[in-house]
């Protein structure tokens, strides 16, 4: 495995920090293609319990729906039958399927994997069974969260492990009336569960209280489980406590009042969740009613169905006429208050047009010509939402509404067909015939088109839609061939981490290139591959690869991160820096690319700024030992040793003093404070570990012993 540095930077870079972290890239460079993310913290039992910070963040005065209906107990009881209400629910709350009252087996389509669902003494529980020729291995997890629609869409399970909380394998899909099987690598050596994102958690949850600097340890004293009043409305501990003294007191006190902000501000409110804000500016639930969403989170920019995380609804209706046009907003056709009415929606669109304005209306059969919302906000297939089952690959439970007001000229062949098709009338019939078959050209078109711009789901969607109109033999062999290309893309992937689990690097290329053979703008496979060209050398394909990764996806951070480091490890700080700041404009409040940021920042030895950008990382997570390392050696050139000390002792007993490079670190900063035997102690147990750790460093611990040594020695008294 080459780098390419140059001797002489090496003779730049023996002192301090920069060495550790140019040796422990051959480390890292394989372990960073497992993951798109950035490295996460290690668990709590990996490090040393009195060393690491719990910083859980505080309630700031949520107080929850029961406190809420002391005073608008009916206003509370009508949002109870929402779906909001119900975002997320506890199975005791039911109601739950009616298949877990019998034991079920669902036999996953990965060999040697099947699944039970089952009620045993009032919990719900999933087990997963995975056979080998090491025999069976069973894990059961008691399902203690619910994240649904009502039976309208797929229901989703989470379990507790400890103070973690996990995504279970196994969903309900409502519509299809069967279970379902998450995205999980079959290869992986794990139990299959998914970790549950803090974005995750706050369109979910009013509120929960989360572990700074994990992915999904929280605190569950004190949850409040759904999307309820206070989302809209702000905390309302101040409220309540105000109108308990003075009840008498009509005027609202201390609270948001949604219909009193600025049109974008209630915009905010329904883009909390329903658009792609992803990534997050602040600490989780820090945002407030009243204030700019785009100062609490980033945007995705990315603009095919593929890229929505969610289905987006205020992307697409800030894009239709009828918003640029009006003042309307979400509350327009959406009564949060209430369940959702739909011919409340059309009776929406008559506050602005008249149905002469329809300029069909007199040209359509009576029974369609108040479908204002099949014809201008059709349903189509949400594709980012997708599950395997016993029998089908990629199947896509959620049809939500378009909410582009537009023309759609397939809806309105579709709403037609739908009303003709039910006629007894024979004309009527062979009318329905003909639409029939030009929706079905309509969207084997589409299909075809999603092909060749490589966006294989939305193929599959795309010809799902027309084996609903079409479900021949022909079109079931045009989706089976678009669903195996698909699956062809996904197994190679997983291929590719369990030949960087089993240490197999190189075998991981050829698959990538064959991935981007099939679908040339695949980011992530971009990714991987140019991290692996830089770990075999091949830095000029490294680099053409890790830059098309934004090209690709605007909202994927991999490339410039890694170019970051590659530049940070040839020892170009200021390049480096350039290519963080990008990466961090992308996912901003990432630990991962502000650590390094501040590495780079050290390597030109501008320590007051990666003091601050090192010390805002350690906000993100207080116990990254790297962050502490570095900001210890930032603090050694400022003069300020004792804190310097203090610091690099936590990165040590939070890797449990098995780090050479950590125990470097603390032995300079002893060194730096004239504690000489204490340096010379620490490097001592620095070399034994870099023995069979960490050997390149080994001659930067012998030189500095030996002028410890020295020192030491001047210091004896003769």
């Amino acid at each position: 495995m080459t780098i390419g540095l140059t001797p002489s930077w090496w003779s730049r870079q023996f002192r301090g920090l920069a060495v550790g972290a140019v040796v422990i890239f051959l480390g890292l460079i394989t372990a960073l293609v497992r993951r798109h993310q950035p490295a996460t913290p290690a668990p709590q039992d990996e490090g040393d319990d009195d060393a690491r910070l719990v910083i859980v963040h505080a309630n700031p005065g949520y107080v929850g729906p029961i406190v809420c209906a002391e005073c608008h107990a009916a206003r509370v009881h009508e949002f109870q039958g929402t779906r909001h209400f119900r975002a997320c629910w506890r199975p005791e709350d039911g109601p739950m399927p009616h298949v877990f009252d019998q034991t079920t087996t669902y036999v996953s389509r990965n060999p040697g994997v099947r699944f039970t669902i089952h009620r045993e003494n009032g919990d719900y529980i999933q087990t997963l069974i995975r056979s080998s020729t090491a025999g069976e291995r069973r894990e059961t997890w008691r399902i203690d969260y619910i994240y649904g629609s009502g039976g309208r869409a797929d229901e989703v399970y989470f379990t507790w492990k400890g103070d973690t909380l996990h995504e279970l394998p196994i969903a309900w899909l409502g519509p299809q009336q069967c279970w379902g099987e998450q995205f999980y690598d079959p290869l992986d050596p794990g139990d299959f569960t998914r970790v549950t994102t803090v974005r995750c958690v706050e369109c979910h949850f009013t509120w929960l209280g989360h572990v700074a600097g994990t992915e999904n340890e929280y605190r569950r004293d004190g949850a409040i489980l759904g999307v309820t009043c206070e989302r809209c409305h702000g905390p309302g501990r101040d409220h309540v406590e105000h109108h308990r003294r003075h009840p008498h007191d009509r005027q609202p006190h201390a609270i948001v009042r949604p219909r009193q902000l600025s049109r974008e501000r209630q915009m905010d409110l329904c883009a909390q969740c329903h658009s792609n804000a992803l990534r997050a500016r602040r600490s989780p639930f820090h945002y407030l009613p009243g204030e700019p969403l785009e100062d609490f989170y980033r945007m995705n920019l990315g603009d095919d169905r593929e890229s929505d995380h969610v289905a987006d609804q205020v992307k697409y209706l800030k894009r239709s006429r009828c918003y640029q046009h009006s003042e309307m907003t979400c509350t327009t056709c959406h009564n949060p208050h209430r369940p959702q009415d739909f011919s409340a929606v059309a009776r929406a669109c008559q506050k602005c047009h008249e149905p002469e304005h329809c300029r069909d209306r007199d040209r359509l059969p009576f029974g369609v010509r108040d479908q204002c919302v099949a014809c201008h906000m059709p349903q189509y297939p949400r594709v980012a939402i997708k599950f395997h089952t016993a029998d089908d690959q990629y199947v896509f439970p959620m049809r939500p509404h378009e909410h582009r007001i537009g023309i759609y000229p397939a809806a309105r062949l579709e709403t037609l067909w739908n009303h003709l098709r039910q006629s007894p009338v024979e004309s009527e019939q062979h009318e329905a015939d003909r639409l029939r078959q030009k929706l079905v050209d309509h969207w084997q078109a589409e299909a075809r088109r999603f092909q060749s711009e490589y966006r294989f789901l939305s193929a599959i969607g795309a010809w799902r839609e027309a084996w609903r109109f079409d479900p021949s033999p022909q079109t079931r062999q045009r989706l089976d061939e678009a669903i195996a290309i698909q699956a062809r893309i996904d197994a190679d992937l997983n291929a590719v981490q369990q030949a960087l689990r089993v240490g197999r690097p190189r075998d991981a290329i050829p698959l990538l290139e064959g991935i981007l053979s099939l679908k040339p703008n695949l980011a992530r496979a971009h990714g991987r591959l140019g991290t692996l060209y830089a770990s075999d050398g091949q830095m000029s394909r490294a680099v053409k690869h890790l830059e098309t990764v934004t090209q690709c996806d605007p909202d994927d951070a991999y490339g410039q991160n890694m170019l970051g480091w590659m530049a940070y490890v040839r020892g170009d700080g200021a390049t480096a820096i350039d290519a963080f700041r990008k990466a961090d404009t992308i996912m901003p409040r990432t630990v991962e690319i502000n650590y390094r940021w501040g590495l780079a920042l050290l390597l030109l030895e501008r320590w007051s700024e990666a003091e601050e950008r090192l010390r805002f990382a350690l906000e993100i997570d207080p116990n990254h030992p790297g962050c502490l390392q570095g900001l210890s050696q930032a603090l050694r050139h400022l003069g300020r040793t004792d804190e310097a000390i203090e610091l690099a002792r936590r990165a040590v007993r939070l890797t449990r003093s098995q780090e050479p490079e950590m125990l470097l670190s603390l032995a300079e900063a002893y060194g730096d404070s004239n504690r000489v035997e204490e340096a010379i102690a620490t490097a001592e147990k620095a070399k034994a570990l870099a023995i069979w750790k960490s050997p390149a460093i080994i001659p930067v611990i012998l030189r500095r012993l030996d002028e410890w040594r020295i020192d030491a020695a001047r210091q004896t008294p003769r």
